[in-house]
């Protein structure tokens, strides 16, 4: 899963990458859903941590049916 994109990601490969607006990416980040860290005043998201927040935010539709 994104092996097309480089081990450490820009804002902008984040949003690519989960098809999502860049509000939502900072969101995200700021909210500490994806852990990311700074070099100057970019932004970088470790590949690991984009796959590591989509484990988590993932569900196999079981979550959604309604146990007795």
């Amino acid at each position: 899963m994104f092996s097309e994109y480089p081990d450490m990601m820009s804002i902008e490969e984040v949003r690519a990458a989960l098809r999502i607006g860049r509000s939502t990416v900072y969101n995200l980040i700021h909210s500490g859903e994806i852990r990311y860290f700074k070099i100057g005043a970019s932004i970088r998201v470790p590949k690991n941590c984009l796959l590591d927040y989509v484990e988590q935010n993932s569900y196999n539709g079981l979550e959604a049916v309604e146990r007795p």
